[in-house]
Order: C-alpha cells, then sequence, then structure tokens
C-alpha cells in the first residue's frame, strides 16, 4: 500500500461526521488544480471515543449521509476541477434527496 505524505497530519482542513462515523478531510496542496485531496472514514464510540476502521451493517445509513456531507465538503475545495466540484456539489445533492426520503 502506497503511503501518501501529508505536511501536517494533525490538521485536517475539515472535520466531518454523521452518526457516529467521522472523517478527516486534507488538501496536501492548496494550488489550484492539484487535486490532492484526502480523507479516511472511522467509527469513534460515543461512550468512550475510541475509533475503529471497521464498520457495521447498522453503520450503511450513516455511511450514506457521511459520503454526502464528504461531498459537500470536496465540493468546496479549490484544488479540485471545477468538473470535479460540479460532479461532488451535484452527488452531495442527490444524496441529501435520498436521505431525507420517507418510503
Amino acid at each position: 500500500m502506497k503511503r501518501i505524505k501529508r505536511r501536517d497530519q494533525s490538521r485536517p482542513n475539515a472535520i466531518v461526521g454523521a452518526g457516529q462515523l467521522v472523517s478527516a478531510v486534507w488538501n496536501t496542496a492548496p494550488s489550484i488544480g492539484a487535486g490532492s485531496s484526502h480523507f479516511n472514514v472511522y467509527r469513534m464510540s460515543p461512550g468512550n471515543g475510541r475509533v475503529s476502521r471497521l464498520l457495521r451493517p447498522s453503520d450503511l445509513p450513516d455511511l450514506v449521509k457521511l459520503c454526502q456531507v464528504l461531498a459537500l465538503a470536496l465540493a468546496d475545495d479549490a484544488s479540485l476541477s471545477r468538473g470535479e466540484r460540479l460532479t461532488l456539489a451535484d452527488l452531495a445533492s442527490r444524496l441529501d434527496e435520498f436521505t431525507r426520503r420517507k418510503d
């Protein structure tokens, strides 16, 4: 597995979450067009704050919502191309509609 070097791993550009799932977002090269955003996903226990990379089937609704929030956060990243930002904004909008549906 290739390791991605970050300038400052302790300072993500954003931290977003849905339910017990959390994601930190980094942009390792702020120059426009670099497209160097990275993010992780983990679950944080509300009781003790411990984190795990393992998700459960019951996490899937929160994972979909987290994808929506991540897409929205990344759509504002100036290092991504205009096309990528528009695609992410559209994805965020569609996922928002999906998660709000009451079937």
